[in-house]
């Protein structure tokens, strides 16, 4: 009698895509992936030189890797995307969703067009072209796993923030409905919620005038502290791989208990 999951998590065969490689998180959950044996597809809109550093890391892991630009409101540079991962690594078996916009708070009232019509298309409807673009390829190689990292949220840190909390629910509803659509197709969808991470867009919003509430936020979380890129990136690794075989349709928090 075996006890619990005694596969790898991933076998080498096919890779995984990562959205927003080059981010902090991003870069962390693809990292974690490579170590635990899989091919790696990152991508990035404006930052080539910390992809292509990240892919010369987890080629020196022995792992097969590589780094495309992509503005995932782009629909024809989504499909590129995946277009270059099947030629290259014959199927996807893991979708990740880790790109975001920096941004800055306030009073609804305060924002910015331009900022909130910003992080809803590429949140959102960046999310949308994602999920779109990439579930046929997952079927076509006979499942996988979607991961989203739903990076907008601030959480309790920033009262009435509908900028952050709009395309996180978009998000989840969105996980949830391909949960469900798409399980008959091998196929299960997750989401992460990190909490405030010190990594990622939290580096240059230290440098807006949201500095102050970030630097409050261990005040909020229950465990007294900023959470780390690592920390998100062992919950993006656990449900993409086959330790979550039997997890779909949901949110899984990390986030030093703020949403507690």
């Amino acid at each position: 009698m075996a006890f619990g999951v005694t596969t790898p998590e991933f076998s080498g065969e096919g890779c995984a895509v990562v959205f927003g490689g080059s981010g902090g998180l991003g870069r962390a959950s693809a990292g974690l992936m490579a170590e635990r044996g899989s091919n790696i597809v990152v991508t990035y809109r404006s930052r080539p030189a910390e992809a292509e550093s990240l892919v010369e890391e987890l080629r020196k892991m022995g792992r097969q890797a590589s780094a495309l630009a992509c503005d995932v409101t782009d629909r024809k540079a989504v499909e590129a995307v995946f277009e270059h991962a099947v030629a290259t690594y014959k199927r996807v078996h893991t979708i990740v969703s880790a790109g975001g916009l920096v941004f800055d708070t306030g009073p609804l009232t305060a924002f910015k067009e331009e900022s909130f019509r910003g992080v809803i298309e590429t949140d959102v409807f960046g999310f949308y072209n994602i999920a779109q673009v990439g579930v046929p390829f997952l079927r076509a190689g006979k499942g996988g796993s979607i991961v989203a990292l739903v990076t907008s949220a601030v959480n309790r840190t920033v009262p009435n923030d509908a900028l952050s909390a709009t395309p996180k629910a978009a998000v989840c509803m969105m996980v949830r409905q391909l949960a469900t659509e798409e399980a008959a197709h091998g196929i299960r969808a997750n989401a992460v919620g990190p909490g405030v991470i010190n990594a990622g867009m939290v580096i240059p919003m230290m440098e807006t005038p949201t500095r102050a509430l970030l630097e409050a936020a261990a005040d909020f979380t229950p465990l007294k502290r900023l959470g780390e890129a690592s920390e998100i990136a062992e919950a993006v690794a656990f449900l993409a791989s086959s330790k979550a075989s039997f997890i779909t349709g949901q949110v899984l928090m990390v986030d030093g208990g703020l949403a507690a």
